[in-house]
């Protein structure tokens, strides 16, 4: 029988437990359980099937995503079936658990600059190899088992159990590779699959997280001067020094909270990363900032605590499940001096984001279980598979999508011009042309570029 649904799910929605196998290999292992939601199609005599959708994270929960982001889908849902999932490790009695709220709230917190602080990095290491032990203590037997292969056919095993003898999907940002992964794995398996926000497998972590912190940094700058632009920007005629000066003054004084939190650097840049995925919440960071500079410090943490899942009974489970499906899919260094090093040299180009993506790959390091090195997917005899990549995406570079482009044969890239994380959700123009794609299998002209 179908479970009840939990949160606010769309009328008509039924929510299940798919059971898959802890590992593919051995399935005398036994099995771990899926959450699913299914909303069923609104126009039966038009019904195609499922359609499996994905947020991202890793680490996000695809069943709260349809909750909250229905509306997004529901043209589609005439259609299909709109069914969001969980990724193993990402919720229920399974889900990745490590630290406690006050670790986590520490981690959280961190001063990004390290590099030639002594300190610092002696608290990042301390605080690195203390999560690290907590997420073995609590969740070592699952850890080895949340990779993205898994993972993808998991999706398979859903599909099947779905009853659809092809899959229909729509993944974002991390559900690019995801997708991507399934296709590799069940090329004949695909009947339609939209890729918004690629990542590129052939890059290591490390580069990754470097290009990444180039990507917002350039959204960053976007971001100070739209600002500047405004007759009354919230951060006064140059929003950049009054950041900066923020910056500067919570590195050497943190602000405690009335609820007895810190409020120092890391949390400020927090907030800037936090900000640069939708240009349309760019107005409340400004007037969080300025207050922040004026020593109201609780509107930003507000906002940070809601892009770290955070709420007042502590942390969900998206922080420490991405750190171990990302530990799962990469294989790192643990030669500290290399990320010293490496945090240095891109300090000049990304001041405000390059030693936070650095020093993040830190905690795969310590790792008890390493993934596989980087390498391109080379997918064929699949049908045509639709990518969408913006020009100034801050999370997923452009150059992401025009690379797994090549590594996907017969796909399609289609391109929106502005800024913020993922496209759908942003243009008009790349919702109709990814709905007829996935109704009607029609593929955009080569070259088609949307505004935002």
């Amino acid at each position: 029988m179908p479970a009840a649904c939990t949160g606010t799910p769309p009328p008509g929605a039924r929510c299940d437990t798919l059971w898959v196998p802890l590992d593919y290999a051995d399935p005398s292992l036994g099995t771990i359980p899926t959450s699913v939601v299914v909303v069923p199609a609104t126009d039966p005599a038009e019904r195609i099937g499922s359609l499996l959708v994905n947020p991202g994270g890793p680490g996000e929960s695809g069943v709260q995503f349809v909750d909250q982001a229905y509306s997004l889908f529901a043209t589609l849902n005439q259609h299909f079936d709109i069914v969001g999932f969980d990724p193993r490790g990402t919720s229920g009695p399974d889900a990745v658990t490590c630290e406690g709220t006050d670790g986590l709230d520490h981690d959280v917190g961190l001063d990004p600059l390290v590099a030639g602080s002594a300190t610092a990095e002696a608290d990042l290491v301390a605080s690195t190899l203390a999560f690290d032990a907590s997420c073995r203590l609590h969740s070592g037997w699952l850890l080895p088992y949340v990779g993205t292969v898994n993972a993808a056919r998991d999706m398979d095993a859903l599909r099947a159990a779905l009853g659809d003898s092809q899959l229909t999907y729509l993944g974002f940002s991390y559900g690019t590779a995801l997708g991507a992964t399934y296709a590799r794995l069940f090329p004949t398996h695909v009947r339609a699959m939209v890729l918004d926000g690629d990542i590129d497998p052939a890059l290591s972590f490390m580069e990754q997280s470097i290009q990444q912190g180039a990507s917002f940094e350039a959204s960053y700058d976007e971001f100070v001067s739209q600002c500047q632009a405004e007759t009354a920007c919230p951060l006064g005629p140059d929003p950049g020094a009054t950041i900066t000066a923020l910056l500067a003054r919570l590195s050497t004084g943190p602000v405690e909270t009335a609820g007895g939190r810190t409020v120092g650097r890391g949390t400020v840049v927090g907030g800037l990363v936090a900000a640069m995925y939708d240009p349309g919440s760019w107005g409340s960071f400004y007037t969080a900032l300025a207050e922040a500079a004026q020593g109201q410090v609780a509107p930003l943490q507000s906002l940070v605590d809601s892009y770290t899942g955070r709420g007042p009974l502590g942390y969900d489970h998206s922080t420490p499940a991405n750190v171990a499906i990302n530990c799962a899919d990469h294989s790192v260094t643990d030669n500290l001096a290399g990320y010293d090093a490496m945090a240095l040299s891109v300090q000049a180009d990304e001041p405000h984001f390059g030693q936070d993506e650095v020093y993040g790959v830190l905690t795969c390091a310590y790792w008890p279980d390493h993934g596989t090195a980087p390498a391109a997917l080379h997918v064929t005899g699949v049908a045509p598979i639709l990518l969408v990549g913006a020009t100034h995406d801050p999370a997923t570079p452009y150059a992401w999508s025009v690379a797994l482009q090549q590594q996907i044969a017969g796909s399609v890239l289609l391109t929106r011009d502005g800024y913020g994380h993922t496209s759908y959700g942003f243009s008009v123009c790349v919702r109709t042309a990814v709905n007829a794609y996935l109704v009607d299998r029609d593929v955009p002209a080569a070259g088609t570029t949307c505004a935002s």
